[in-house]
């Protein structure tokens, strides 16, 4: 058996230099992400490494050549609808069928239940990467690249501020507990220590001494200014007094979706200069309470997703329906405590090899 490594800007291209060189029969034994370059976790250059295997010899089986192939034609039928699974419009797919079919499409489709995506959109998204293809037979490798990219067209990310002259002024919102404090010290750890960016931090999240505290020592350490705001007018002011800074971030209190009169105090204290709204939801957080944070803070002005503590959970399927449900690009993801470095720019193929289980 032949093994090696084969590296590639995503799976579709680390795939295809292992299929030049072994040939179509090849299987990958294990994938991951890999960076290069970069500082404190951010503004690196992402690679999926693979390990390629072919076994050459005259007793390899058929079998084992061609691992698991499934026939297209036998899941049916294709759901109908785009991507708004929330609401009735999408026909009640029949699930039997896949779960009866032959082992790579029920073992993806399994596998995306797993994850904790709904059946509806797992039906959708396995039919929809089985159906591309219907003139041929596709290897279960083949069946999870196509999975993969359905996944990734899904989810919108965005490129990190690029902070060119024009001021910036970013608000982190969110139910309690998600990490607002600490995302908010990564991003300014890292756009003022990597970018060389003048940064300013203003909290307005004082009904938690200790979360003003943590603040200021985060921005002790980091060498950043912060301002503590009590009053929609203060914190105008603040944000006034701060206009030589290129980038300004703002810690807000945690606020329940079920409680209208905090998400309209929020709104209010924001509306007077029109922040770029990140809405913090956390990747443990189970995927009916995403839909209704989502709805929830919808009235506040959701801009950008930020999604956190992907190191708490295995099961990825609710950043997907949060990228769903809100309709707005994801900016970053935190994988840690520690500050800085647990941050990085949000990447739809890597959300998706997550959310797959790779």
């Amino acid at each position: 058996m032949k093994v090696k490594k084969f590296i590639g800007d995503n799976m579709t291209e680390a795939v295809n230099k292992m299929r030049e060189e072994f040939g179509r029969d090849a299987v990958v034994l294990h994938t991951k992400t890999i960076t290069y370059g970069g500082f404190l976790g951010l503004f690196r250059e992402k690679k999926i490494e693979i390990i390629g295997a072919y076994d050459d010899s005259d007793q390899a089986s058929n079998a084992n050549k061609n691992q698991s192939v499934s026939k297209v034609e036998e899941v049916q039928p294709e759901v109908s609808g785009e991507t708004k699974i929330y609401k009735a419009t999408i026909k009640k797919p029949q699930l039997t069928t896949i779960e009866s079919s032959i082992s790579p499409v029920k073992e993806l489709y399994q596998g995306l239940i797993e994850s904790e995506i709904s059946p509806e959109l797992a039906s959708q998204i396995v039919n929809s990467a089985c159906n591309e293809v219907k003139d041929r037979q596709l290897s279960f490798i083949e069946l999870r690249e196509r999975v993969i990219a359905k996944i990734a067209s899904y989810v919108k990310t965005v490129e990190p501020w690029d902070l060119d002259g024009t001021q910036k002024i970013v608000a982190l919102v969110g139910p309690t507990g998600v990490g607002k404090t600490t995302t908010i010290a990564k991003l300014a750890a890292n756009f003022s220590l990597v970018a060389k960016k003048k940064v300013g931090l203003v909290t307005i999240d004082t009904y938690r001494i200790a979360a003003v505290e943590q603040l200021k020592t985060y921005a002790d350490i980091i060498g950043v200014p912060v301002k503590v705001a009590y009053t929609p007018k203060e914190l105008q002011t603040n944000v006034e007094c701060m206009a030589d800074m290129d980038l300004i971030l703002i810690d807000t209190a945690g606020r329940s979706q079920h409680n209208r009169m905090q998400i309209t105090e929020l709104k209010r204290c924001l509306e007077g200069f029109n922040p770029e709204v990140h809405l913090v939801v956390s990747a443990t957080t189970k995927y009916q309470d995403v839909v209704e944070i989502i709805e929830g803070f919808k009235d506040v002005g959701i801009d950008r997703l930020i999604i956190t503590k992907l190191d708490e959970t295995r099961r990825y399927g609710n950043m997907l329906h949060a990228a769903i449900a809100a309709n707005v690009p994801i900016a970053f993801l935190t994988t840690g405590q520690s500050v800085p470095e647990d941050i990085e720019v949000a990447d739809s193929g890597k959300l998706a090899g997550l959310i797959v289980g790779e």
